[in-house]
């Protein structure tokens, strides 16, 4: 039998550490950006001969970052940042990857061998197999259901390793033999940032150069915990900062870039959007709005009809503003759209912004009266009212942000994670736009943070590379759905109702509809469930109706990952993965191509995805397609690349290497949207959407102070309850290393002093936070650092490691209309109500 339990460890902390931490940040998150020797060259003394220097890439979904490795004995001795080619000054590795490698080499945490469940489910109790009785059986079962229904059996992969085989295998197969798959960003909560930044500019993930940041003047953040969670950019804000960049950040907590900060702004948490509505009210009413940027790249001056609220189309697929100079309407055509790289907002515009007008006997209004009455709602005092920020502070934010030109704006995922989950990312591009800071230097509105710049012809820069530099046509035919294959990676970040048929088509599915398939059928039954690179249980909301509900639900479950998790214990059958320390595998990351080869034995009998599925295939009738091995795979990719980008690639260079850097990448700083071209329907920043009139949402809005599910147990529940990143791991995989101990060692519900006052609750204190799904008990860390009201915790935490139960037991999966309707629901991890008490 195979224990799956882990161990707990415990620290004391004290409140004053905290602060300390928080505070000391910036000089943990800068300790990781060099390698020792910037040429890459090592410097060998006697004692250190025997080690061996490789080069690594990353599989977190974090950074990316390029390691190099310390080999000595067959064994990973060290970690460091590896030499990035043409950028020597944004090399970076993390505690958490240089801890991981104790991970990987544990075999107390690792899965060694195939186990099959011999207790019920989550009791932790199995035996060892053979891979030959594991591939078996897991074919048996897959054909039978297959027979059938193909539709019902599922494959879910997440973002446990992001190198291309290890990630893309379990949907490859899964089209391969025609069964169900799921895109990820919905229920992992990902995914309201990403549409939010899709509607308005056309782009999931723009991002500026943190270089660029030393062109802002003010650097405007909404929560974008930096320093923990993307270490590459730390010390170019440290940088922006000392050459007199000024850097605000909103956010409920005291985050460790908070604490970078001049000035942090506390907030209640899904309030984001009242406040960017209120400061464009008050940028509006003083006459400081870039009148010509919106005239000329956003969707502003296009006419909407008074009694419908759609735009007015004089021809099919193109709009109409009307011009005051010659007091007639003007046809507006998307292909015109855009302009130069130049730094302006463009010429002086006669289009008009606001008034009443008449065309073809049809009532009409610019789009930007639409804004301006919604941001008209958001008065000073109600504004601080609802978001806890004084009025005074929002008046400062709104005319400082408007007066200093340029200035950029961050927005990530965790300041997205509440109902209206877009709502935030898509108010903070308009009011870039509403001041003409996007496609500038210094300026724009973004998610990501070194950005992925490949360069174009004429004055753009393209974020994201139009087609793949791998020779992968082989990989990405898997037969009669290889275009829907090929749809799922080419709308990953966008909207499912962007290419709805061609993914429906190939059984592919909103994650946010997983939950009710497996209850109710709907849209497809879910009678085999194969789990690659993700710790469903421990990462997805309300953890007790999967256990309790969904899973149940499922008649079989496999679960493949290097380490014994949550989601193992409740498995039929569990393999062992490889790490990427330990496989061939290959990605592209903006400018870089980056390489990994086997650096340490494998541990046990573990096998890379990619081999795992070549074994399923074979079992399927589907092995031709899966003929190659992990490095004859890779080799293929990179040796027989035509893409222009790889002309002087050289393989031999990469086998010692690791990395290339391509030869149309960008190796400066760099920002999106310089041509002013948007890929939305008007070519335009688009803060107007007609298809979201019948919702109240042609505009940004907060409608979540309205419209609330969670807000009708406020009375019950007092306490919101917030999730965020840490620096001490990514998710799961990466937890309680000896090294990151030092960093954070058990979970900790951090509170205000005012709540744990007023509940008799003292620092350190073991406490129960509970609600209607569920509780978890565990210490408490009291704290100015958060807002009154807002109680909180890092995620990643195992149930192991709490005195009982878990945050996930807290969470709920709350489906949204408009989100469904623009494209699903991404999960509201931070729309949770909770009480508190002591234990």
């Amino acid at each position: 039998m195979s224990d799956v339990s882990l161990n707990s460890f415990k620290m004391d902390m004290s409140r004053r550490g905290f602060v300390a931490a928080a505070a000391g940040v910036a000089g943990l998150a800068l300790a990781g950006c060099q390698p020792a020797d910037q040429t890459g060259k090592v410097a060998e003394t006697a004692a250190e001969a025997t080690v061996k220097t490789v080069g690594v890439a990353s599989g977190y979904n974090c950074s990316y970052c390029y390691l190099q490795g310390k080999i000595k004995d067959g064994k990973i001795i060290g970690v460091e940042p590896g030499p990035l080619p043409n950028r020597p000054g944004n090399s970076n590795a993390c505690a958490r990857c240089m801890a991981f490698v104790e991970k990987v080499q544990d075999e107390n945490a690792r899965i060694l061998h195939p186990m099959r469940r011999t207790g019920e489910r989550g009791s932790g109790r199995f035996e060892q197999i053979s891979w030959d009785e594991a591939i078996e059986e897991i074919s048996a079962k897959l054909k039978a259901v297959m027979e059938k229904n193909p539709q019902a059996a599922s494959f879910w992969g997440m973002t446990g390793n992001l190198t291309t085989l290890a990630n893309q295998s379990v949907n490859r197969f899964a089209f391969n033999i025609g069964a169900s798959t799921w895109e990820p960003e919905h229920i992992m909560g990902d995914h309201g940032e990403s549409i939010g930044m899709f509607m308005t500019c056309g782009d999931p993930a723009p991002g500026h150069d943190g270089e660029d940041w030393y062109n802002s003047k003010f650097l405007l953040f909404f929560g974008a915990n930096k320093a923990d969670t993307y270490t590459p950019v730390a010390r170019h804000i440290a940088e922006a900062r000392r050459r007199g960049t000024k850097l605000v950040v909103v956010d409920p907590r005291l985050s460790s870039t908070a604490a970078m900060a001049d000035q942090w702004v506390p907030i209640n948490p899904g309030t984001d959007p009242a406040l960017i509505l209120a400061m464009m009210n008050l940028i509006f009413q003083n006459d400081l709005h870039d009148k010509a940027y919106l005239a000329n790249y956003t969707c502003a001056p296009l006419l909407v009809n008074d009694e419908t609220g759609e735009y007015l189309h004089p021809s099919e697929g193109t709009y109409c503003a009307w011009d005051t100079a010659s007091n007639s309407v003007v046809e507006i055509d998307p292909a015109d759209a855009g302009g130069k790289d130049d730094q302006t907002s463009g010429p002086e515009s006669t289009l008009a912004l606001t008034g009443s007008f008449n065309v073809d006997g049809v009532n009409c209004h610019p789009a930007m009266d639409d804004l301006m009455a919604e941001a008209a709602k958001w008065p000073i005092d109600r504004t601080a009212e609802v978001t806890g920020v004084p009025a005074e502070v929002i008046h400062q934010l709104a005319l400082e942000y408007a007066e200093a030109t340029p200035a950029g704006i961050q927005v990530t995922q965790g300041t997205n994670r509440t109902r209206y989950t877009y709502a935030t990312s898509r108010a903070a591009v308009t009011l870039g736009a509403v001041c003409g800071n996007i496609g500038k230097s210094g300026g724009g509105v973004g998610r990501e943070h070194l950005g992925v710049p490949i360069a174009t012809t004429g004055d753009a820069v393209n974020f994201i590379s139009a087609g793949s530099i791998f020779n992968d046509g082989e990989w990405y035919d898997v037969g009669e759905k290889s275009d829907a294959f090929g749809a799922f990676y080419e709308v990953l970040l966008g909207p499912y109702s962007l290419m709805a048929d061609e993914l429906i088509a190939g059984n592919a599915f909103k994650s946010s509809e997983f939950y009710d398939a497996a209850l109710t059928g709907n849209p497809v039954p879910v009678d085999f469930l194969y789990i690659a690179i993700s710790n469903f249980i421990n990462q997805s909301p309300d953890a007790n109706k999967i256990i309790n509900e969904v899973f149940p639900a499922i008649d079989f479950i496999v679960t493949a990952d290097p380490f014994r998790t949550w989601t193992t214990e409740y498995s039929d059958i569990v393999l062992p993965v490889a790490t990427y320390w330990e496989c061939w595998d290959v990605t592209n990351d903006g400018p870089f191509v980056r390489m990994n080869q086997p650096q340490i034995e494998r541990m046990g009998e573990s096998k890379s995805d990619c081999e795992i599925f070549s074994l399923l295939a074979k079992e399927l009738g589907v092995g031709d397609y899966w003929s190659k091995t992990d490095e004859e795979w890779v080799r293929t990719f990179l040796g027989g690349s035509e893409h222009p980008g790889m002309e002087s690639f050289d393989m031999d260079e990469m086998l010692k290497t690791g990395i290339f850097a391509r030869d149309d990448g960008v190796y400066g700083p760099s920002y999106p949207f310089g041509d002013k071209k948007f890929s939305t329907p008007t070519g335009r920043i688009e803060f107007y959407r007609d298809d979201l009139v019948p919702f109240g949402e042609q505009v940004p809005t907060c409608q979540r102070v309205d419209d609330n599910p969670e807000d009708a147990f406020k009375d019950t529940y007092p306490l919101q309850f917030i999730q965020w990143h840490s620096r001490a791991a990514v998710h799961t995989q990466g937890m309680l290393p000896t090294a990151i101990k030092a960093i954070e060692a058990e979970p900790y519900l951090v509170m205000n002093a005012v709540d744990a006052d007023a509940r008799g609750i003292a620092h350190d204190d073991v406490v129960r936070a509970f609600n209607d799904r569920g509780s978890m008990k565990l210490r408490a860390f009291v704290s100015d650092g958060i807002i009154p009201g807002t109680t909180g915790m890092s995620q990643g935490w195992t149930p192991e490691q709490f005195i009982e139960g878990h945050y996930q037991m807290l969470t709920h999966y709350t489906k949204n209309a408009v989100e469904e309707f623009i494209s699903a629901t991404s999960s509201p991890f931070n729309d949770v109500r909770i009480q508190v008490e002591k234990a």
